[in-house]
């Protein structure tokens, strides 16, 4: 399936869904509620068999070898490689084992996220080389090989110009526990591929059994349907979906009300992904909404003890990687470098503020030059210090009514308020956004058709612009009214009960 027929039918099958979606819930439906109910099934089953492409996965197969380079490479070696050494060990090992191949003429530094050629840099080669003990460099050299027989030279430059290594060390903790022992091959990087399906699956079963098929559907059809978090992503990856499955669960458990099981599995999406801590954001608003009316606080302290004892679990595990302790400040330093890099698939409230014509008709992009938006990422640096202010005060204004509409809810539903939590602090790449299955945990179907909507202006966008500026700029705004419209009843309902509580003073004096 080439990218336009992708396109289209995923386009098609949004307005599909979003039709069956709004056919079942409407109150004059003709048909009884259990056909209705099959529809919607029948919509869900769909959507999940398109996310994966039909079984066509990523047309040479399941495995995302992108994705696999970096996540398999770099947690099965992280105590030689660290954050720094993924791509000029892969180009030493290749010298090595395939001295007949030519050496790309850019790779990217990761101690600067410049690019470079390979002959700048012959001294961090040697280092990073220096690291190996003598089998470990052999079982390196092995497991790259499989990289290299397995992908074209121009998909192996371009992978080697990305961004490297960036999980926590909790990640690779994790992650090593599944590939330490295991070599490149292809069956081998199919399994490792299997596991988020398999979370996915639990995930889903969860969902169904504590909200119910109806809910259940919903969710899957945006999982399945979804623009910015399509299969050639992360389909076929190594464990890039566990922060997710965490956090739904962890929604799902606060439903139930085991509010300690939810902290650890809150802790532990925030361990391996950082940004899922936003997702507590409404349940602290809940918290300080006990202590002003001195309501039983018994669950947020269940809650915040699961969190506390899993984020201490987690960061030990962190200490376990190979390179000790300091694995977390090294962890921090690359995190500081990798925010610092403008990436042209991010979404978030600041794109409202920073996103101007010339970024979205990529005037600043030169593709004559190794690193092609080296110019734009110099010019929204400056944007950012200049609009500062602005791009703090939407954040707290975003963060203001999300503590509103979390003030009105359950843990659960505001828990699942993290998204726009999310959306309001931080950008993130668009297949984060994948977040949004968690929408129709709160109020149903209604911010699930908003989701729809947004995805269907995504796919028609794509056909007409190859631009991921102008896409996921135009996605930052999309979800902006999204958020907006989706907690809006919460704003009105909090300002008729100040009026109220108001009037009654009045009276009273």
């Amino acid at each position: 399936m080439d990218h336009s027929t992708e396109i289209v039918t995923k386009g098609v099958l949004c307005l599909i869904a979003l039709a069956a979606i709004l056919w079942r819930h409407r109150r004059s439906c003709p048909l009884p509620r259990e056909r209705a109910g099959q529809l919607l099934g029948i919509a869900a089953a769909v959507a999940v068999a398109a996310w994966f492409n039909f079984g066509l996965f990523h047309g040479a197969g399941f495995v995302h070898y992108w994705e696999q380079f970096h996540y398999f490479l770099g947690s099965k070696y992280f105590s030689e490689l660290g954050y720094d050494g993924l791509y000029v060990a892969s180009m030493a090992a290749q010298q090595e084992s395939s001295p007949q191949l030519a050496i790309q003429p850019f790779i990217r530094d990761l101690r600067t996220n410049t690019v470079v050629p390979p002959h700048s840099v012959p001294e961090h080669k040697a280092e990073v080389r220096g690291r190996f003990s003598a089998a470990r460099w052999r079982a390196f050299v092995a497991d790259n090989q499989h990289f290299l027989e397995s992908n074209d030279l121009d998909y192996l430059r371009q992978i080697r110009t990305d961004h490297g290594y960036n999980p926590t060390p909790t990640w690779t903790f994790v992650a090593r526990l599944a590939d330490s022992l295991l070599p490149a091959s292809r069956a081998n990087l199919e399994l490792l591929g299997a596991l988020d399906p398999i979370l996915l699956i639990l995930m889903f079963i969860v969902v169904f059994k504590t909200y119910g098929s109806r809910i259940g559907c919903v969710a899957l059809i945006l999982f399945g349907l979804g623009y910015a978090w399509r299969f050639d992503w992360v389909g076929g990856a190594f464990l890039r979906q566990d922060w997710l499955a965490a956090v739904v669960i962890g929604i799902c458990a606060l439903r139930r009300g085991r509010f300690a099981l939810a902290g650890g599995l809150f802790a532990y999406a925030t361990m391996v992904r950082i940004f899922p801590v936003l997702f507590v954001f409404g349940l602290v608003v809940l918290a300080v909404r006990g202590v002003v009316r001195r309501e039983s606080l018994r669950w947020a302290l269940h809650f915040a003890g699961g969190f506390a004892l899993s984020l201490l679990l987690c960061f030990a595990a962190g200490c376990l990687t190979g390179r000790g302790a300091g694995a977390w400040p090294e962890f921090a330093r690359n995190l500081a470098k990798h925010q610092g890099t403008w990436l042209t698939n991010n979404v978030g409230s600041k794109n409202l503020v920073l996103y101007g014509p010339e970024t979205v008709s990529r005037q600043m992009v030169d593709f004559t030059i190794p690193e092609p938006w080296s110019l734009w990422q110099v010019h929204m640096d400056r944007l950012q210090r200049e609009r500062i202010g602005a791009v703090f005060a939407l954040a707290f204004a975003m963060l203001a009514l999300v503590s509103v509409a979390a003030w009105r809810s359950p843990p659960d539903e505001a828990a699942v308020l993290g998204p726009a939590a999310v959306f309001a602090a931080v950008v993130l790449t668009c297949y984060y956004w994948v977040m949004l299955v968690a929408v129709p945990l709160r109020r149903g179907s209604s911010a699930a058709v908003g989701v729809l909507l947004v995805s269907l202006g995504l796919y028609g966008l794509d056909l007409v612009t190859p631009s991921f500026e102008m896409i996921y700029g135009a996605m930052s705004w999309a979800l902006a009214v999204l958020f907006l419209v989706w907690m809006a009843p919460d704003l009105a309902a909090t300002v008729r009960g100040w009026r109220a509580s108001s009037g009654r003073r009045a009276r009273v004096a």
